[in-house]
């Protein structure tokens, strides 16, 4: 039987999130950080759970892959409960990821009856093992960077909708961004042409998405803004995250150019719901 947590019960999968590819979308959501719904096998004493994280509109499974107890509910549950919730929320897909290769291939039987899209994710930390500060640099006439906070979203700056927007796309509401996220955005000529916002956090790491006004795009404007996030992360000993298609080369190669190396890969499946 599976059954779903509220919020106040999260912490029972805990014990679920150790692992080196424990994506932290999943461990925000655990954490109460981020918005998102727990399905597990066992009320008490759960061994395997599906998590779903409203950002970025997917499911993920963690714990024992060969727990029979979930694994021979859970297409049932996922076709008789689940995929009705995600049509009402705007979804025309059911896609999701397992958190290792044991994991790929329960999930391959368990979906073996629908017809599975298949692609590639990569995971990339940060690079700076000295936590040194990334030396700022001295930005051209016209151009600043400033935090995205409640001075800025109220302030007369022009564009200020296009940040709510990417804070909207992660986060329920500017209030929650407020209280637990973090982002900068590059201004130029008092427009905001780029935003790098955090979509998931923990206690120990961010990981954030940008966001280019796309007539700006490809002049570094998006470079300036996760280099400042870069500078508050290791300000504050937060761990950088990063999370990307393997098709997405000009995010891929932003990433690098920034000093983060590609942790793990995992994979992504989807099916037509």
């Amino acid at each position: 039987m599976i059954y779903e947590l509220n919020e106040l019960e999260f912490y029972r999968i805990k014990p679920m999130l150790i692992g080196s590819t424990v994506n932290l979308e999943i461990k925000a959501v655990a954490n109460k950080f981020n918005p998102g719904w727990i399905f597990v096998d066992n009320y008490e004493n759960p061994k395997s759970a599906l998590v779903w994280s409203k950002g970025i509109e997917g499911f993920y499974f963690l714990g024992q892959e060969t727990n029979i107890e979930f694994t021979e509910c859970i297409d049932k549950y996922i076709t008789e409960v689940i995929i009705n919730r995600a049509k009402k929320v705007g979804l025309d897909r059911f896609e999701f990821s397992g958190t290792g290769v044991e994991w790929d291939q329960t999930l391959e039987k368990i979906f073996s009856n629908k017809e599975l899209y298949k692609s590639k994710q990569f995971v990339y930390k940060y690079n700076n093992t000295e936590k040194t500060l990334i030396r700022k640099k001295d930005l051209p006439d016209g151009i600043e960077v400033k935090k995205v906070d409640k001075e800025l979203l109220n302030s007369n700056v022009t564009n200020i909708d296009f940040v709510k927007s990417a804070i909207l796309e992660w986060w329920n509401n500017v209030e929650d961004y407020i209280n637990k996220g973090i982002g900068f955005c590059t201004i130029f000529d008092n427009n905001i042409v780029s935003s790098c916002i955090s979509s998931f956090v923990t206690e120990e790491s961010m990981e954030s998405h940008i966001v280019t006004v796309e007539k700006y795009r490809k002049r570094g404007f998006a470079k300036i803004a996760v280099e400042e996030f870069l500078r508050y992360c290791i300000k504050y000993n937060y761990e950088p995250y990063w999370d990307c298609m393997e098709s997405n080369a000009g995010s891929r190669a932003l990433a690098e150019s920034l000093g983060y190396y590609k942790d793990y890969e995992y994979k992504l499946y989807s099916f037509k719901i």
